[in-house]
């Protein structure tokens, strides 16, 4: 299962399990709401708005294979500010600060839950960049 989920102290959200099923906040142990996120291409440039939707391939070798909208459609909005931002010469708003903030999180969870989920501080990557 290749998603995120975020929780805070007053509510949290969970990236749906499975494919179709939706994506749920959570206000209480039973108080949810299912959702569909909507699909922003219309932000993007035309050329690539195709790529935040699923769509078969068709190829032989994998007959029943899907393919795109990474990460929920996310990896041509990614892509889009990347080069944009070289054009514009300024820093990616998904910056190496940021990144690693994110990357660092997801760490150290792991690193807690290994540990009987024991505190583990997660660093403040703002200082070394």
């Amino acid at each position: 299962r290749e998603c995120f989920d975020v929780y805070g102290d007053k509510m949290s959200f969970e990236w749906e399990p499975t494919v179709d099923e939706g994506h749920t906040i959570f206000t209480g142990i039973d108080d949810f709401t299912k959702f569909t996120a909507p699909d922003t291409a219309e932000l993007l440039p035309k050329e690539i708005q195709k790529y935040t939707l699923r769509s078969a391939i068709k190829d032989p070798n994998q007959p029943s294979f899907i393919q795109g909208s990474g990460h929920g459609g996310s990896h041509p909005h990614l892509c889009n500010e990347f080069v944009n931002a070289i054009v514009e010469g300024r820093q990616p708003y998904m910056d190496a600060v940021r990144s690693a903030n994110y990357t660092a999180a997801g760490i150290c969870a792991q690193e807690s839950a290994d540990h009987g989920g024991a505190e583990v501080e997660i660093p403040d990557f703002a200082e070394e960049f």
